[in-house]
């Protein structure tokens, strides 16, 4: 069994127009082990919190493949911890703070043997099978971000899936306004890497917004 993957970033309207980078990132990565989608989304009101999306979207993604290749399952309190230990290492040695670079989201998924566990710690959205689920918002619009689990205990990830699955799509909060069905069901999106991220700009959305997706296909 093999599987598709398409992913893509676009910058919001609100914050080219403040000129501001895309705080969002993505990582999606595939093997004999199975294929392993994450998006995370910065926090707006932080200077640097892009600079953490992108690292802990490669870091969830390669954890997360990891479990899957070793033990053809993902453990989400497994993932939590070995990402908190690394975000505290990272705080330490390049002495960052965590609050200025290590604030972000994470939705993310984990696709094998045509089953999937699909996480998140954070707003967004997901996609099961054509069926589409809002994360968020929060009170205040101040959702749980993974590093505040440093100091909090009960802060960890949302197990929103577990089960059979051709398709999964992960967003952050901002490809919530996004017209998402054309993702899944064009499938030039899967051919062209660069589709995904044209069809999020031309809907001129108001937040940055990312997707990931996962589409299983039998051999």
């Amino acid at each position: 069994m093999r599987h598709l993957l398409a992913a893509g970033s676009a910058t919001g309207r609100d914050h080219a127009l403040s000129e501001r980078p895309n705080q969002d990132a993505w990582c999606a990565l595939q093997g004999d082990w199975g294929a392993v989608a994450v998006v995370c989304d910065g926090c707006g009101s932080e200077p640097h919190s892009g600079v953490g999306a992108r690292l802990g979207a490669v870091m969830a993604a390669n954890l997360a493949a990891r479990q899957l290749e070793a033990a053809g399952t993902l453990d989400l309190e497994r993932l939590r911890a070995e990402m908190l230990s690394r975000l505290a290492l990272v705080a330490q040695t390049a002495c960052v703070g965590v609050r200025e670079h290590l604030l972000f989201t994470i939705v993310g998924a984990a696709a094998r043997d045509g089953r999937a566990t699909v996480f998140a710690c954070g707003d967004g959205v997901v996609a099961v099978d054509g069926s589409v689920k809002l994360l968020g918002p929060f009170p205040g619009n101040q959702p749980p971000y993974l590093a505040y689990a440093l100091e909090d205990p009960r802060v960890g990830f949302e197990r929103l899936h577990e089960g059979p699955a051709a398709c999964v799509l992960v967003g952050t909060d901002g490809a919530a306004e996004a017209e998402l069905a054309p993702f899944w069901s064009d499938e030039r999106h899967l051919s062209n890497p660069d589709l995904v991220r044209r069809g999020l700009k031309l809907q001129r959305l108001a937040d940055d917004a990312t997707v990931a997706l996962i589409i299983r296909k039998e051999p």
